[in-house]
């Protein structure tokens, strides 16, 4: 107990010293901290304290250090407010509210990183009260995707912001999707399928495509006009990857992988089935039964990254996302056998002894017996919890 009170102090006091530190004026010490802040975050590190006290300070922090720095220092605080919304999972909503309107500045006037993007994302992901809030940030996203053509540094973000939009869309229940928002979004992703842009885009577009077909709401997608029908977004889709793999792009192994996984998605969607997929995460299985799933297990573990195990076995907030219970078994022998006590006892009181020594309630040998009896029947009962 004392060690882990010692740690925990240790922990938190690095927590503060690097929260001062980013009140440096040295752009390098300020990387450094929010450096550690990262790892310590990805890795489920945070402090109850540290967070309780300091999490809005922090924000503001990472906040100006993404407006008022430059490079790696604008990247780091993006991806360190990101990392904060996945662990305040009390508290996400005022990140999301104190965010808002420095993000919405930068995401519409402008030119911002795809950690930049990702941050917003997932602060409203895990922020976002109700769906007004969440299709808010939804549109932020969509005004910069269809900047995507207008200039090089848009073109360059698109497939990160396509990704995003479709995490958020991910989030939704197709019923509850404004009618006015989306009517341009298949168009548009046909569009790109068309245009002979890059394996990244014409990835994103082929994800979002697919996961519009799953929310069963494509009138919500389109113009009633262009009447577009589920079977032309499926042509559409397959002729996409068909010609996808008859150009040489044996060199990028994931994208041939996870086209070939939308495909099976697609021949599940014409016989109105579901995908599913199951992944074992330390020895627990995880069950993911719809595509919406899939797209937001790929995103969050992708952001995560080497820290996502960590979290989906003691995060509860990412456990609740994807309704993931890590079950524990207390392993243990049961140790029925008889305790043995072994004395040296002089022969000439051998019989009176050994009454006092083994038969006496009070006996040593009893009282060993009833301690060994007790740890097993503990042991039993942890057991059965645990199950």
């Amino acid at each position: 107990m004392e060690g882990h009170t010692n740690s925990s102090k240790i922990l938190l006091g690095y927590f503060l010293a690097n929260l001062e530190i980013l009140f440096d004026k040295r752009a390098s010490e300020r990387v450094k901290a929010l450096s550690f802040n990262i790892q310590a975050f990805t890795t489920n590190q945070q402090h109850p304290k540290f967070m309780e006290n300091n999490l809005i300070t922090l924000l503001d922090r990472c906040l100006i250090s993404i407006t008022k720095g430059s490079g790696d220092e604008i990247s780091l605080a993006a991806n360190t407010i990101g990392l904060m919304a996945v662990t305040a999972a009390d508290r996400a909503h005022e990140l999301y509210v104190e965010s808002l309107p420095v993000l919405s500045k930068i995401l519409n006037h402008g030119s911002p990183c795809s950690k930049i993007i990702e941050c917003m994302i997932l602060l409203a992901f895990f922020g976002a009260k109700n769906c007004e809030e969440t299709e808010n940030s939804m549109q932020l996203i969509w005004e910069l995707i269809h900047k995507g053509n207008a200039n090089k540094h848009s073109l360059s973000i698109l497939p990160a912001a396509i990704s995003a939009w479709t995490f958020l869309l991910a989030s939704m229940d197709g019923r509850r999707l404004s009618y006015k928002y989306w009517k341009v979004a298949i168009s548009y992703f046909f569009h790109l399928l068309e245009e002979e842009m890059d394996e990244a885009i014409g990835h994103a577009a082929c994800e979002a495509l697919t996961l519009i077909l799953e929310t069963g709401s494509l009138e919500k997608f389109s113009h009633r006009s262009s009447n577009i029908t589920k079977d032309e977004i499926i042509e559409r889709l397959n002729n996409f990857i068909l010609k996808f793999k008859e150009q040489d792009h044996d060199q990028n192994q994931d994208y041939n992988e996870e086209l070939d996984f939308i495909s099976d998605v697609i021949n599940l969607f014409e016989d109105d089935d579901c995908p599913k997929s199951s992944i074992n995460i330390r020895g627990h299985l995880l069950t993911l039964s719809t595509y919406s799933q899939i797209i937001q297990f790929n995103y969050l573990k992708r952001f995560l990254g080497s820290g996502f195990e960590v979290h989906m076995m003691g995060n509860k907030l990412l456990q609740n996302v994807f309704d993931f219970t890590p079950k524990y078994h207390v392993h243990h022998e049961k140790l029925w056998e008889e305790p043995t006590v072994t004395y040296f006892v002089p022969e000439a009181r051998t019989k009176k002894t050994r009454q006092r020594l083994f038969m006496s309630p009070n006996s040593a040998y009893n009282k060993a017996r009833t301690q060994l009896l007790n740890k097993n029947r503990d042991l039993t009962k942890m057991g059965s919890i645990s199950e």
